[in-house]
Parts: C-alpha cells; sequence; structure tokens
C-alpha cells in the first residue's frame, strides 16, 4: 500500500507547474528542490521521523509512504518532460479557456507517457525496496512492509533459507508486473524524451 501512495503522489502536479506555470518565487523553489538532491536521505531521517510521530503516522503504512510521496528527482524528471511540449499547445489551450489542471490533463500528462512511466518504475521500485524507513517507523509486526517481514522471517524462524527464498520471489513479483505493464512507455520516454511525434 505505501508503494501504491508513493507513486499515486509522485512528480507530475509538481513537474507540471514548475515547467508550465509562472508564479512568484518559482526560481527560488527550483533552487530548493535542486539543494534537497545534495542531501543524503540519511540525514533528514531523524527530523523526518519526528514530523511523522507529531502527526500520529508512526506505525502506519501512510507514516512509511509520506516522507517519500514526492521525490525531488522525479519532479526535475517531470520539469525536463513538460518543458519539452511546445509552449504553442499551451498558448492555444489558454486562449481557449483552458485551466491549469485541464491543461495538465489533457495536454500535458498524455504527453509525457514516457517520463511519466519511468518515474512511475522507479517510484514504486524505490517504495518497494525501502528498508531502513519503514524499519525506524513501524513497530508493530501486522503492519511491517515486505522487505522489514523478510527480515523478521530471517530472525523468528531461525533463518529457514527456503521460507525467506519464496518470500524473496513474492516480493520480486509486483516489480516484474509494474514493469512488464509499463515497458513500451518506459523504453518511449528513455529513447525519446517523453514527446509524442
Amino acid at each position: 500500500m505505501s508503494a501504491a501512495i508513493v507513486v499515486a503522489g509522485n512528480a507530475a502536479g509538481a513537474g507540471f507547474a514548475l515547467a508550465k506555470l509562472r508564479f512568484r518565487g518559482a526560481k527560488l523553489l527550483l533552487g530548493l528542490f535542486l539543494a534537497t538532491l545534495v542531501l543524503p536521505g540519511e540525514v533528514t531521517i531523524v527530523s523526518q521521523y519526528v514530523t511523522v510521530r507529531s502527526l500520529g503516522l508512526a506505525d502506519t503504512l501512510l507514516g512509511v509512504a509520506l516522507p517519500g510521496a514526492i521525490g525531488m528527482l522525479n519532479v526535475l524528471l517531470m520539469r525536463t518532460a513538460f518543458q519539452a511540449i511546445p509552449p504553442e499547445m499551451d498558448e492555444a489551450a489558454i486562449i481557449d479557456g483552458a485551466t491549469a489542471w485541464q491543461r495538465l490533463r489533457h495536454i500535458g500528462l498524455p504527453n509525457v507517457r514516457g517520463m511519466l512511466s519511468v518515474v512511475t518504475i522507479f517510484a514504486f521500485i524505490g517504495a518497494w525496496d525501502d528498508f531502513l524507513w519503514p524499519l525506524i517507523v513501524l513497530t508493530d509486526p501486522d503492519n511491517y512492509t515486505l522487505t522489514v517481514g523478510l527480515q523478521y522471517l530471517n530472525g523468528t524462524f531461525s533463518a529457514n533459507p527456503r521460507l525467506i527464498a519464496a518470500g524473496t520471489m513474492i516480493s520480486f513479483l509486483p516489480i516484474v508486473i509494474v514493469f512488464a505493464a509499463l515497458q513500451r512507455f518506459f523504453f518511449k520516454g528513455v529513447a525519446e524524451g517523453a514527446i509524442k511525434g
């Protein structure tokens, strides 16, 4: 569930806003996004935990998913993809009276399907394979994510290698399914810069 929340929250709206909307402080916001890429995740993990705990989301899957809901690298990838859309398309939509949401839905997203699939695959794999953050946030074994649960099995059942191998294969299957579903868009996004020709 936390992987689905991360994928759903990742990057399209923020990337569109940074690429196509003109607002005060846009360059400052972009600079802040770039600055966060320099920081390793371990630097902010204590402040993230304190924030999640103060929101009452400790030991919940929402608390696991919340810090990864917007990935800065994914926002920048989506911004680049949206910037590649010709500005004439946006101008024509504005003249026709389209709102920002309508431009995102009808012009932006159909033209960046390739990059959106790249971001979706990377966000899903990152959230699905995350071990450290769920280990810190979750305390109840009933709430463990699959990666933390596999480690729990390793200690609880005195390292039964068959059970751990079965769990590893089960944890690998969703990644294969997501990639298989999005692979044609993924390769299009990597090769063509995510713009329809």
